[in-house]
């Protein structure tokens, strides 16, 4: 790595003197913070270099992102290796790609294909700015499942151990360029308005909180997703395409990062398994207590790892890719994130709570929740509650007016001496059924405060408790509390006996108590402990912990079928307690990760998120699992992110190009390409003649140059190649 200029820090050992000249200008831009990274694929690109990682204060470039937005890689590792390929006619399977997948410029499918592929454009239809790209490009739909041309690609490959590998290239296609053109040249006409001088009309900005800003991050995010799932309906037409030549199906083994099946998510209607969720859309608990709507994915088998955790003497288990995002808290309460494999003991998991709504307690629903918990059904179409003692007496008031007079019994005819009052009359569905949950917040607020007083306690330490020997009682109450902001604990279950019966099931559920009020205790005594248990730290009144702490993280060494949601905006939704967790979207464009912006201290008197564009370049944060492809007829690359803050946790895309498209045709002829290709089944023609190896940077050196920002799993090398025109 050497320093260019004060903001300009460069890995690439192979820099063309125009690349960095134009390196330079951008990095003299005045919200460039804290330093522009050039990567070791540098080479002169429109506006800004590709093969640079761009960090803005308060504003983003539409050109620095580029035209192809999106653009990036996939591959999966199938269950073949190279002897299941022995002998097999490797171009037939090139031809059946090469007919499922439409190639070159301007090429796109006839008509949708199958349910799947229909799926992702409803997804995409769905989505904020699905309205800009109709605009721009009525036919995006059926550029779905396309592959472009220049160095997009689709190859089958082999790794070091033999293993058959699908890998990609290809991005956004004419609808991420169409909508990358509009707002470049908004952002021109912005500056022009602004008598903003510019060093390069493609330098041209927009700045955090105007509409033009809001409407380019909508569009470049719906462009982004286009770009994801464009590459995974290749995907699934390559894979199919390889099934169909081994006349078998073919397993995914490893793709990208998400969590098993039996992982819960907090949903709108309570906490449900990832595995119940996928192939739809769903209402899910994202951060800052918002509810959003989001598709949930499989992503095929993949290994898994086992993350265990901790709240308030209950572990947890959660078994997760190596590469999944945690967003963790650190002990000064700054947000950053790690993958699975980064987890170290003592990490703090982020949470997300609903926010609370402003609410009273319910006088009626206060009788129907007593009911539910300590009343008993008098007849078919009646219901009735006793009250025994001080405990209870004090439930009285909330039934005047409510079923018939109160009378008085005695207890002699039992054998005790004393009295109760008892209440009849009352509606049946009192104490066979609960409120809806779209009742107001202060009449689920009110029954759940009869219902504790019926069935719960607040210990000597003031957590208040509620029992039931129903575990669906407070599968209930849980998604009650979420509907009006009020957060619980784990359902814990232990044994019981009493009253000379074999001992029983009795289960428990902690309420917190920092979203609740004295008001809510109606007994007394639970009023009493509940006021006690307060302190006089700042902050939480309780020193209540809401957030699960690491204990351990181990690989598993199993595979099974993974899944994720996709989550656009904040990128993160929440898991059964509320831990928060980040999706599998793959961002060019994106806020700068804490981590980061804790290493550099803010400009004085500046305001703003820092966005990190990376153009010609990938995400290497630690234990990052990363894509690095060469030029067609060279190695390509599996990697894993070393988190190299100078690099912006960054690395290559890529080989880089040395020669132009023009000059490379100039250059080299048919016979070398023909001899860089050998041995790789490819479709022989004239027009790749600018893809040549030789065109590119050597994939070696940019390797080597990478050394400090990424480390090499797997090493590929292609056995078919296809390209677009």
């Amino acid at each position: 790595m050497e320093q260019l200029a004060k903001k300009l820090m460069n890995w690439a050992s192979i820099l063309e003197d125009e690349t960095s000249a134009q390196a330079r200008r951008t990095a003299t831009m005045p919200f460039i913070w804290p330093h522009l990274a050039l990567m070791p694929d540098a080479h002169l690109g429109k506006g800004a270099t590709v093969g640079s990682v761009i960090p803005t204060l308060g504003a983003i470039m539409p050109a620095a992102v580029g035209v192809d937005i999106g653009c990036g890689m996939i591959a999966v590792r199938t269950g073949l290796v190279h002897d299941d390929l022995g002998g097999k006619d490797l171009a037939r399977l090139r031809e059946s790609i090469e007919k499922a997948v439409p190639l070159s410029a301007g090429k796109y499918n006839n008509a949708v294909w199958d349910d799947g592929t229909q799926a992702r454009i409803d997804e995409l239809t769905a989505m904020d700015g699905g309205d800009s790209a109709q605009t721009v490009a009525p036919n995006w739909r059926l550029q779905l499942g396309t592959l472009g041309s220049g160095n997009h690609f689709i190859e089958v490959s082999l790794d070091e151990a033999g293993r058959v590998w699908l890998f990609l290239h290809s991005g956004s296609r004419g609808v991420g360029n169409k909508l990358a053109s509009r707002h470049i040249k908004v952002a021109q006409q912005w500056c022009d308005r602004a008598w903003i001088p510019l060093p390069n009309p493609d330098l041209a900005y927009l700045v955090e909180g105007t509409p033009e800003f809001r409407d380019y991050l909508r569009d470049l995010r719906w462009a982004q997703h286009f770009a994801l799932l464009n590459r995974a309906e290749m995907m699934a037409r390559v894979t199919a395409c390889l099934a169909a030549f081994m006349g078998r199906d073919i397993e995914a083994v490893e793709t990208i990062q998400c969590f098993a099946g039996e992982t819960a998510v907090i949903t709108r209607k309570g906490p449900r398994t990832i595995e119940s969720l996928a192939g739809s859309v769903h209402e899910l608990l994202s951060a800052n207590g918002a509810w959003t709507k989001a598709p949930v994915r499989s992503f095929g088998h993949q290994e898994v790892s086992e993350v265990t955790v901790s709240r308030s003497g209950v572990i947890k288990r959660i078994r997760a890719t190596a590469g999944h995002r945690w967003l963790l808290r650190s002990r000064r309460g700054l947000e950053y994130e790690a993958t699975t494999a980064q987890l170290q003991e003592g990490d703090r998991l982020q949470f997300s709570f609903p926010p609370r709504p402003p609410m009273t307690l319910d006088r009626t629903s206060i009788a129907r929740g007593f009911v539910y918990g300590d009343g008993y059904r008098c007849s078919p179409n009646r219901s009735a509650a006793n009250f025994h003692g001080a405990k209870d007496a004090v439930l009285l008031p909330y039934f005047e007016g409510l079923g018939r007079p109160p009378r008085l019994y005695n207890y002699s005819q039992h054998g005790y001496a004393g009295a109760f009052t008892r209440i009849t009359g009352l509606p049946p569905e009192w104490k066979t059924g609960t409120p809806p949950l779209d009742s107001t917040p202060s009449e689920l607020y009110g029954w759940l405060a009869g219902y504790f007083a019926a069935d719960g306690d607040v210990g000597k330490t003031g957590r208040p408790t509620l029992s039931s020997a129903s575990r669906a009682n407070l599968e209930y109450v849980r998604v009650l509390c979420q509907e009006i902001g009020i957060g619980t604990f784990g359902i814990r279950t232990r044994a019981r006996s009493g009253w000379g019966k074999p001992p029983s099931a009795v289960h428990l559920l902690g309420l917190m108590r920092s979203d609740l009020d004295p008001e809510f205790f109606l007994i007394p005594a639970h009023r009493r402990r509940f006021e006690a248990s307060r302190d006089d730290r700042p902050g939480n009144a309780f020193g209540e912990r809401r957030g699960w702490n690491v204990i351990a993280v181990r690989p598993t060494g199993e595979s099974t079928e993974v899944y994720c949601a996709v989550v656009e905006g904040t990128h993160s939704f929440a898991l059964a307690d509320n831990i928060l967790v980040g999706n599998c979207h793959h961002n060019y464009t994106e806020q700068m990760s804490g981590d980061l912006l804790a290493r550099w201290k803010y400009p004085q008197g500046k305001t703003g998120h820092v966005w990190l564009s990376r153009k010609g370049a990938i995400d290497a944060s630690e234990g990052k699992p990363g894509l690095i492809p060469g030029s067609m007829g060279t190695r390509s690359y599996v990697v894993t992110g070393k988190g190299n803050k100078l690099s912006l946790n960054s690395s290559p895309h890529g080989a880089g190009r040395e020669y132009s498209r023009s000059k490379a045709r100039r250059t080299f002829t048919r016979a070398q390409l023909d001899a860089a290709m050998a041995g790789i089944e490819w479709r022989h023609t004239d027009a790749f003649l600018d893809e040549i190896p030789g065109a590119y940077k050597s994939i070696d050196v940019v390797m080597a140059d990478a050394a400090d920002l990424v480390e090499i799993r797997h090493t590929l090398r292609q056995i078919v190649n296809v390209k677009g025109d």
